[in-house]
């Protein structure tokens, strides 16, 4: 058999066949399957989001993580294994064996660029890891986070090439974007949106446990049907990106425990890391950046507000835990998990700080370029309930980058800061009693996330393929690991790597490490910072370097540069040389929109939704944002009336909904949680055939425009109302449009108690009139501005 090639030919005949079937002879190989080469194991990898190397207990961070514990305690740490330092960079690099610059993935799926390195399109050369198993005889499942399909793509439309099932999995059940609320996320399951789950027996739905449910159930199935067929099932949480959301039982078993706040838990965990022995005895603490204040600068209230945060995001990464515990145990009741191959890597970059200083109660303000003031934090939570709040429903939380630099203890800085280690290294944890032979022990092996796959594939047995469909393939740019696991004195075969992510690089080779970090600080997108890097303006060869020899310095403490200006010219020089070789070039291309490279304008004036249309993608709405818009609807009111939702986008931190109650046409409008606009009109709908419409008059065509609301009932005004500001940007990082109801968390909490509030008449149809502007160069300011915003967004990927 010949794996180099796939799909593998199916064998010849070896039967014998005459005009009847007296003296012909079978070959029931031909209704057989590829198997895999004999003693391939079963394959778990698990994918936690967002955190840092000082999160997790097993790597002395304060989070509770037994059964990650486990796994190191019973098979191997890690503490040399990096990632990019963004989610789907990293992503696309676990599931190819290639950098992701190589694959389309230079940046997140949602900001895709017209050059090879950001085009959120895997190359056809480049077949990833799950495809090239499943073609030699695994049974293949994803389950969770996606991220990796570019936003206007994730429609009943597709292209589905750009879709799970499409990479290789058989199964996929989870979601497409780059975040997800816990409690209301918009589920897809293989090529279809199935929508928002509803609870169980009264009990709140939470993304999680039901996560943990479905991949139990997908691997019992697969044993119900055949007793030795190899799985490969990855994993990808969720948690613990933002929104921060856990039941407050989870995270009120961290309370009180970090009010002593992220300068004592960065030096609690330092000193809890060595007697572990995940660090070396002589690493150096790094200090508290500038940019984040002292613990103890802090009032009580502010200490009080920054401190659940943490409480929230521990409890959110120990449910996390215990979610990956409860598919661990259904492998091993099934006998299975001796041979089963476990790598757990605990985080896809390194802890975000994206939530700015104060945290945020809604992390889409960031988004929308809307920045909170402590003050304005703590009012609009008290709107909210109040800090006991967070991390429920009512909020969209992110908590402080202080938090976040604290748990990527001991490096510097965190996600998107691929200069530096507090952004690309993250704890690995390897898990298989077959090969390990020193089980609690450590590897300090220079890894790489590229590195996963080709290590996958030798444990396996299976060869790199070099056509797949009849096309060449890219070699894995990875190497494999494999003997590491049985011999902690296996050669180091990574010896270089570049790193970049929207303009922050390092170059490693050695041993050496060169960091060029911009001049920006991670949660910082606004126009006048993003200015200074614009075409002509940037010199990235001005930029500041530190140069580290990491043997002698695991933590990037001590900046030997100005002692070795030799080596960062030959380190510099590698880098522009990688990045030619693997297409990083032309640097930050992330933002090459907001730059004025343009895309072609969508020409469609008008949207069509008909009645029975559910669960748009919130990046997939028509453009009502910064200018006039028309929202209308071909109803039927029975002689009775009828009440219900119209049509509504997202939730009350950021949506809108045209609705009926009390027989009458209502519009709320939420400008992020933090000013909500409701018109009414005021008599009760006609019963028959109406038309109702909803415009918006803005002031002007400007990003945040104010602009009235005119509530019309068969052309006729019935009522409206003044809107001082409007979302600039984009209402939620995953929430829905729906017709006819409001799926999820509802947009007017009037209705909450009758969620989703489904309309009682007939919606024949909704249609989005998106009113053209006289001046061409108008609509493209909008446009850059949402291109801008998107990199943001990007940057909360």
């Amino acid at each position: 058999m010949d794996r180099t090639v796939l799909p593998i030919r199916r064998p010849p005949f070896s039967g014998v066949v005459r005009r009847t079937l007296d003296g012909s002879e079978p070959d029931w190989s031909q209704i057989g399957h590829t198997r895999p080469p004999e003693g391939a194991p079963n394959v778990l990898l698990v994918l936690i989001d967002d955190a840092g190397f000082g999160n997790p207990s097993a790597y002395g961070g304060p989070v509770r993580t037994p059964n990650f514990d486990r796994m190191a305690t019973q098979g191997l740490r890690y503490n040399r294994f990096h990632v990019t330092a963004l989610c789907s960079p990293t992503r696309a690099a676990l599931l190819t064996g290639r950098n992701h610059h190589t694959v389309g993935f230079g940046s997140v799926g949602e900001f895709s660029a017209g050059f090879p390195g950001y085009s959120a399109n895997l190359p056809r050369d480049c077949a990833p890891l799950p495809r090239i198993l499943r073609d030699n005889g695994y049974s293949t499942g994803a389950f969770g986070k996606w991220h990796l399909t570019p936003d206007g793509q994730q429609g009943p439309a597709g292209p589905f090439d750009r879709w799970p099932n499409a990479w290789g999995f058989d199964h996929f059940w989870g979601f497409l974007g780059g975040e997800s609320g816990q409690f209301d996320p918009v589920i897809t399951e293989n090529n279809r949106t199935v929508g928002v789950p509803d609870g169980r027996d009264g009990e709140q739905y939470y993304l999680p446990d039901d996560m943990a449910d479905k991949t139990i159930e997908w691997l019992h199935g697969i044993r119900a049907q055949d007793s030795a067929k190899p799985w490969f099932a990855y994993f990808s949480t969720g948690c613990s990106h933002a929104p921060h959301h856990v039941p407050a039982e989870w995270a009120d078993r961290y309370r009180g425990r970090f009010d002593g706040g992220w300068d004592a838990y960065r030096e609690e965990t330092f000193a809890r890391q060595k007697e572990l022995g995940v660090i070396p005895a002589a690493a150096q603490l790094t200090p508290r950046p500038d940019e984040l204040p002292a613990w103890e600068s802090l009032d009580e209230d502010r200490k009080r507000y920054y401190a659940r945060q943490m409480e929230v995001y521990a409890g959110y990464q120990e449910n996390a835990d215990w979610n990956v515990g409860r598919v661990l145990a259904a492998i091993e009741e099934m006998g299975e998990l001796e041979d089963t191959l476990v790598i757990w890597i605990w985080g896809d970059n390194g802890a975000s700080m994206e939530g700015t200083v104060t945290g945020s109660f809604n992390e889409l303000t960031m988004l929308n370029g809307i920045p909170l003031t402590d003050e304005q934090q703590l009012e609009v939570l008290q709107q909210y309930g109040g800090p006991p709040m967070w991390g429920t429903e009512m909020m969209a939380p992110h908590y402080s980058a202080a938090w976040a630099w604290a748990g990527n203890c001991p490096f510097q800085w965190g996600k998107q800061v691929a200069s530096h280690l507090g952004g690309t290294r993250n704890p690995m944890v390897v898990h298989w009693p077959a090969r390990v032979r020193d089980p609690g022990a450590l590897r300090s092996h220079f890894t790489h996330v590229i590195d996963v796959a080709p290590t996958v594939l030798e444990i396996a047995g299976i060869p790199q393929p070099t056509k797949v469909d009849g096309i060449p393939q890219e070699p894995m740019h990875g190497v494999t690991f494999a003997d590491s696991l049985h011999d902690a004195d296996a050669p180091e075969r990574h010896t270089r790597q570049y790193f970049e992510i929207l303009g922050n690089r390092a170059m490693y080779a050695d041993g050496w490490w060169l960091s060029m970090r911009m001049p920006r600080i991670p949660w910082d997108a606004t126009p006048e910072t993003l200015r200074r890097f614009a075409p002509g303006e940037w010199n990235p060869d001005a930029d500041p370097v530190e140069l580290y020899y990491l043997p002698e310095d695991f933590t990037q403490a001590w900046d030997l540069a100005e002692t070795h200006p030799e080596k960062v010219a030959e380190l510099r020089e590698l880098f522009w040389q990688e990045a030619e070789r693997f297409r990083v070039l032309p640097l930050l291309s992330g933002f090459s929109v907001w730059f004025g490279m343009l895309p072609p304008l969508p020409q469609v004036p008008q949207y069509t939704f008909f009645g029975d249309v559910q669960n748009v993608a919130s990046g997939m709405i028509p453009r009502v944002y910064g200018h006039s818009y028309t929202i209308s609807a071909e109803l039927v009111i029975p002689a009775g009336g009828a009440e219900g939702v119209i049509v509504a986008e997202a939730d009350h931190l950021g949506g809108f909904s045209l609705f009926v109650l009390d027989g009458k046409l209502m519009h709320t409008y939420s400008m992020m949680g933090m000013q909500v606009y409701r018109q009414a009109a005021a008599d009760p709908l006609p019963a028959g055939e109406v038309q109702v419409a909803v415009v918006f008059a803005a002031d002007a065509a400007k990003p945040g425009t104010g602009g009235q609301i005119t509530l019309l009932v068969n052309d006729r005004p019935v009522g409206g109302g003044r809107m001082d500001s409007t979302v600039p940007f984009r209402f939620s990082g995953y929430a829905g449009m729906d017709i006819g109801r409001d799926n999820g968390m509802p947009v007017d909490r009037i209705y909450a108690d009758r969620s989703p509030f489904p309309f009682t008449g007939t919606v024949k149809k909704v249609v989005f009139d998106i009113q053209p502007h006289g001046d061409l160069s108008a609509e493209h300011a909008l446009h850059e501005h949402a291109q801008r915003s998107l990199a943001a967004h990007g940057m909360n990927g």
